[in-house]
C-alpha cells in the first residue's frame, strides 16, 4: 500500500508541474514570443544595414561628381580643394565632413565652414571668410577683422588699402591678448564712425593711434586727430563742423584736439598757416 501512495503522489507531483508550465506559458508566452521576434528583426536590421552599407560604398551611383563653393572672394576653391583633399569618384558615404571642415579651416581667411553632402554625388560647402578692417604691426604686419582679430600675416598679394592700427606692441598681445583685440576692436569700430562722415580724398583715414584706451586719428595728408577716450559721435560732429569752419576760412590743420575732458565743447586747432598758432573753438 505504501508503494501505491507513492506511485500515485508522482502522478500528482508530475500533472501539478504540467499545469504550473502550461500557467506559464499562457501568462507569459505571448511576452517570450515577442520577445524573440524583436530579437529576429534586430539581428536582420543589423544584417540588412551592413549589408546596405557595403553596397552603398561600393555603388558608383554615390561617387562625388560636382563639388559647390558659395561665400568665396579671398580663399579659392582650388586651396581649399586642396586643403581638404575633395575628388571626383570619392564615395559620398565614407566622406568624412568634421575632418573636411577642419582641414578647410586651416585657410588663414576662412573664419568658418559647413560641407553638406547631397545624395546620390552632390557636396556643398558654404563658407564665412574673416572681413579685413585694418591692419596692424605685430612684429610682421597682420590683417585685423572686425573683432580685433589678428587672423593673418599681410602677403604681397593680399591687395589690401586699409588703415593702420598704430600702438600696440607685440609683447603686450601676447600677455594680454583678449584685452589687446578689445582695443583694437575699439579702434576700428572708430575707423567706421570716421568713415561715415564721407570725409575727403585729403581726409581719408590712414591710422588709428592706440595710446591706452585713448585714440587718435591720422589721415592720408598727415592731419592729426586727438579723440582721448569715450564720446566718439559727438566728437566725429564736432570734428565735421570745425573742418567746415576751417574751410570756409581757407585754412587747413595740422592737429585737431578733441580729448579736452574739462570741457568737452572746446576743439584745440593747430593750424597749417606759415604761421602756426593754436587757438580755441568753441562749438558748442
Amino acid at each position: 500500500m505504501a508503494f501505491g501512495k507513492s506511485k500515485n503522489r508522482r502522478r500528482v507531483d508530475t500533472a501539478q508541474q504540467k499545469e504550473a508550465v502550461r500557467g506559464v506559458v499562457r501568462n507569459h508566452g505571448p511576452s517570450v514570443g515577442k520577445g524573440l521576434l524583436a530579437a529576429a528583426l534586430t539581428a536582420g536590421l543589423i544584417w540588412g544595414g551592413v549589408e546596405l552599407r557595403a553596397w552603398a560604398l561600393a555603388s558608383p551611383r554615390f561617387q562625388l561628381q560636382e563639388t559647390n563653393f558659395t561665400g568665396l572672394t579671398h580663399a579659392s576653391r582650388a586651396e581649399l580643394v586642396k586643403l581638404s583633399g575633395l575628388a571626383l569618384g570619392q564615395n559620398l558615404f565614407a566622406l568624412e565632413v568634421p575632418a573636411l571642415e577642419k582641414a578647410m579651416l586651416q585657410h588663414p581667411w576662412v573664419r568658418g565652414v559647413e560641407v553638406t553632402r547631397h545624395f546620390p554625388a552632390t557636396v556643398s560647402v558654404a563658407v564665412a571668410e574673416h572681413t579685413a578692417e585694418a591692419l596692424v604691426v605685430l612684429g610682421d604686419l597682420y590683417v585685423l577683422d572686425g573683432e580685433g582679430e589678428p587672423f593673418k600675416r599681410v602677403t604681397p598679394g593680399d591687395g589690401l588699402d586699409l588703415p593702420l592700427v598704430t600702438g600696440v606692441e607685440r609683447d603686450a598681445y601676447v600677455k594680454d591678448p583678449a584685452g589687446v583685440r578689445e582695443r583694437m576692436k575699439a579702434a576700428i569700430a572708430v575707423a567706421h564712425a570716421y568713415a561715415a562722415l564721407k570725409p575727403g580724398r585729403h581726409e581719408r583715414l590712414s591710422e588709428v593711434r592706440v595710446d591706452g584706451t585713448s585714440l587718435a586719428l591720422v589721415t592720408v595728408a598727415g592731419q592729426e586727430v586727438l579723440l582721448g577716450e569715450g564720446n566718439t559721435e559727438a566728437k566725429l560732429t564736432r570734428l565735421a563742423r570745425v573742418r567746415r569752419e576751417l574751410s570756409a576760412k581757407g585754412l587747413t590743420a595740422d592737429v585737431i584736439h578733441l580729448e579736452n575732458r574739462a570741457r568737452p565743447g572746446w576743439v584745440a586747432v593747430k593750424l597749417s598757416s606759415p604761421a602756426s598758432e593754436r587757438s580755441g573753438v568753441s562749438t558748442q
